[in-house]
């Protein structure tokens, strides 16, 4: 008993020194593109964000949990990735538990928690809004189901165990089963290391002759199999597609497995600040370990689970990088299998040392062993321990402001406008800045990774149009791929009253939605020589503050050389101007160069009022030269038609 609280105290000891180390710049550092992105997703409706789960790259219990605490903690960055350092601190008495079911040795239970506590990817992934500071924790608690039942007295492998199972029969497999279906349902990448966990613990059942063990083992690994399936069924299919899709162009069909697994080597060790310096340290502690084994005349037949899960997720995190894309976060399941290979070796030098007497001087030698080690390992990984793990610069390659989404909305926003995201990263940028005040917003999926079929999002926006008087878009790559669907089906259907152009082509957009039928204009068949405004409908009264859509028709007698822009002006009776509108026809999309001869070009405007003024309006629209500013005079000699006089009241 008094071993065990011992030891309990050190894993204590290592718990807060893991916690401790992924904590600090909680919320110091912006956030990333992906943490924009899981925090957009997980304040969705439980049934959209299985839909669009379901058409991403990763699986949805994650996103379920953060749901779960962004319910209890709102939008904030610290508290969304602190959520990420309790998931990820959980691996580290885990770490511990599964080493003692697997290695049947406390100390090298301890050491290893210490060395998952410290190990950079983990750290750095501890605190990043993703679902890779819950993966590793689930992997372990499936591999403490497996050996947990390999050594316990119901399966009867490990006779000479001096571990008593502190759990029934039956606790040992749900364990086996919850972390494994919960891994498969956290992140797609953990079947690696779950079948190396099944292959061992199979294949060290059937080398001790335990059929009975082989067999409830197998039921496990298909119970989990059976929990995860309806999920599989529902989603791996898109990403399949998806992938297959997305392997047609991708560079890494250049490269050969091989070349992705050395790459993973270095990124599992993370090494890369430190080079080659980093996976040949720890390669070296790992091969002493190894060495010291063999020199009692030991057989380090246990060290399969750790190379197994590593040597598995390795390979299929290469393989699949050839048909999609490689990323150091992929390997994070590998974490607690180099925990175990570092705690096993180091408690093997320790070992070494504690039985050698051969003479005072190699004695002497071998006590330091150890130390020289853990030395080597602070020297090499100093640098990468206390400013690049804390830096997150893996995923970001150039200088962004994820504050810019909210800078260019709010100055003009309303309360109950809504604003429509095409992709979730910059909605999440959006709901971490978002203030009292400021408008709620959704999403209009066109641009990657998930693209949504175009109904969901028209139904989406028109359902959207019937409670909102005033609707935003955000492009993030402006009309670049299905951004352009978007933008014209938004120009064709509403009323544009604002579009500006911001950093990194991000086009922001506020439109009008008309309420009542808008009345046609006497202004109707108004000439500027071959050009004709064969319509002009609009409203006769106005709120404050609302936007006025006007409906303009346009035709075109003769081909039109220059690029006129259209204006529609709002003035007060003191020939002030109240609001405006200028664009090329349909907000740019339509230039007039692009027309045919007789074609009737729809061009919708809107008019976003000012919220204090009461009172009559002149609507009054034209063309104008947009290199001179000139404006084109009428057929009838003015250089604005009146279309009508609204009230606002």
């Amino acid at each position: 008993m008094k071993s065990i609280g011992h030891n309990s105290t050190w894993v204590a000891w290592a718990t807060l020194l893991g916690f401790a180390l992924r904590l600090p710049l909680n919320d110091v550092i912006p956030p990333r593109w992906d943490e924009g992105w899981s925090i957009a997703h997980a304040s969705l409706p439980v049934a959209e964000l299985l839909f669009i789960t379901a058409a991403d790259v990763h699986p949805p219990l994650y996103y379920l949990m953060l749901s779960a605490w962004q319910h209890v903690t709102g939008h904030e960055l610290f508290a969304a990735r602190y959520l990420s350092v309790l998931l990820s601190t959980t691996a580290i008495p885990l770490t511990y538990v599964a080493m003692r079911a697997w290695s049947r040795s406390q100390r090298t239970a301890v050491l290893g928690a210490f060395f998952m506590a410290w190990l950079p990817l983990a750290v750095y992934y501890g605190a990043v809004v993703r679902m890779y500071a819950l993966a590793p924790s689930l992997v372990l608690l499936a591999a403490y189901g497996a050996c947990r039942k390999l050594e316990s007295g119901d399966w009867r492998l490990g006779r000479n165990s001096n571990l008593q199972s502190p759990i029934s029969n039956l606790q040992s497999p749900i364990i086996l089963v919850v972390g494994a279906a919960g891994a498969m349902l956290t992140l797609y990448h953990a079947v690696w290391a779950l079948a190396a966990i099944a292959i061992y613990a199979l294949g060290w059942a059937i080398v001790h002759h335990n059929q009975r063990a082989a067999r409830n083992i197998a039921l496990s690994v298909g119970a989990a199999a059976l929990i995860f399936a309806p999920w599989g069924r529902y989603a791996v299919p898109q990403l399949l597609s998806r992938a297959a899709a997305e392997a047609k162009t991708n560079i890494g069909q250049q490269f050969p497995v091989s070349y992705f697994a050395r790459q993973g080597i270095f990124d599992l060790t993370m090494a890369q600040q430190v080079g080659v310096a980093g996976p040949l340290a720890i390669g070296l502690i790992i091969v002493a370990g190894i060495v010291a084994t063999v020199a009692r005349k030991r057989r380090p037949s246990r060290l399969a689970l750790p190379l197994m899960i590593i040597a598995f997720t390795l390979l299929g995190v290469a393989f699949a990088a050839r048909q999609w894309a490689f990323n150091a976060r992929m390997l994070i399941c590998a974490t607690p299998a180099l925990a175990m290979l570092l705690g096993w070796s180091f408690d093997q030098l320790l070992t070494e040392t504690a039985h050698t007497v051969e003479s005072q001087v190699r004695d002497r030698m071998r006590r330091i062993a150890p130390a020289l080690a853990g030395l080597a390992l602070l020297v090499v990984y100093w640098p990468t321990s206390t400013s690049f793990v804390y830096a997150k610069t893996l995923e970001v390659f150039d200088p962004y402001d994820p504050h810019t989404y909210r800078a260019h909305i709010a100055p003009l926003a309303r309360s109950d406008d809504l604003v429509f995201f095409n992709v979730l990263s910059p909605a999440g940028f959006y709901a971490l800045d978002r203030q009292a005040g400021d408008p709620g917003w959704s999403y209009a999926l066109t641009w990657d990774p998930v693209i949504e079929p175009r109904e969901r999002w028209e139904a989406r926006i028109t359902q959207a149009a019937q409670q909102h008087d005033r609707l935003w878009i955000v492009l993030y790559r402006g009309l670049a791929g299905q951004n352009g669907h978007l933008r014209g089906w938004m120009d064709s259907n509403f009323y544009p009253a604002h579009a500006q152009w911001g950093e990194e082509a991000v086009f922001y957009g506020l439109y009008g939605v008309a309420r009542d039928p808008l009345l046609p204009s006497d202004a109707a068949g108004a000439r500027w020589g071959d050009l004709i405004l064969e319509d002009a409908r609009l409203p006769q009264a106005a709120s404050p503050g609302a936007i006025v859509p006007v409906a303009l028709t346009w035709r075109a007698e003769a081909p039109v050389l220059r690029n006129y822009k259209v204006f529609v002006h709002a003035i007060r009776p003191d020939g002030s101007l109240a609001a405006q509108h200028d664009a090329q026809p349909l907000n740019d999309l339509r230039p007039m160069t692009t027309w045919t001869i007789g074609e009737a070009v729809r061009d919708n405007h809107g008019l976003a009022l000012p919220a204090d003024y009461r009172g009559p309006l002149r609507i009054v629209a034209g063309l104008y030269d947009p290199d001179t500013g000139e404006r084109l005079r009428a057929d009838s000699g003015t250089d604005a038609v009146t279309l009508a006089t609204i009230i606002v009241r």
